[in-house]
């Protein structure tokens, strides 16, 4: 635990140590921490793994040596940090790969993540709303999304304190809306039009 923790820190905001962390080969013990691990242990893993994904280069790897449903599973069984943290990972994934978009949806990502939407943390409904606008840059795990009940909790976090989560569930609105007139119209009849209008004055 206090090796990966250790190797979290050396690897924040870091892009070389990102890189000679990977190239030492602790990806595969990492992943092997987020299913065998203590419950502290699969926040710190998943802490390293974070911060590797930042990298686009140790993504495909991170993905290859089978973190996605491990990080999945912690969406529900983790911890209230190891939930930010497996999402944030997630989100990281999600951002350059339509495959591993495919991958975290076929993992059974999205319903934890719509759950989380509306029973987590801040910063839990933060990361949630972050990763799902990242899958649905796939048109076709849209259908996915919006199936799972995701509309009716973003809408109401437009209206909640905080800046960022409220761009982030617009975010993820305009993208389920883009090229889908069904989706346009749940979004109007969950209520979205007065707090996005509300928005325009706030500045967000």
């Amino acid at each position: 635990v206090k090796a990966a923790k250790a190797l979290a820190t050396i690897g924040f905001d870091n892009p070389e140590n990102r890189t000679a962390i990977a190239a030492a080969g602790a990806i595969p013990p990492l992943v092997t921490m987020l299913t065998s691990g203590t419950d502290d242990g699969k926040v710190k893993a998943a802490a390293s793994l974070l911060n590797l994904t930042v990298s686009p280069e140790n993504q495909a790897t991170v993905a290859a040596a089978g973190a996605i449903p491990p990080l999945v599973a912690m969406l529900t069984s983790g911890t209230d940090d190891g939930k930010v943290k497996a999402a944030t990972a997630l989100a990281n994934l999600a951002l350059r790969s339509p495959d591993n978009r495919t991958a975290i949806a076929a993992a059974g990502a999205i319903p934890p993540l719509v759950t989380l939407l509306t029973s987590g943390s801040a910063k839990a409904k933060e990361r949630a709303a972050e990763t799902l606008k990242r899958l649905a840059y796939n048109a076709s795990i849209k259908t996915a999304i919006t199936a799972a009940g995701a509309i009716p909790p973003l809408v109401a976090l437009l209206s909640v304190s905080g800046n960022k989560v409220r761009y982030l569930a617009a975010g993820v609105l305009r993208d389920l809306a883009s090229d889908n007139s069904e989706n346009r119209t749940a979004t109007v009849a969950a209520g979205a039009i007065p707090p996005l209008v509300a928005m325009l004055t706030s500045g967000t």
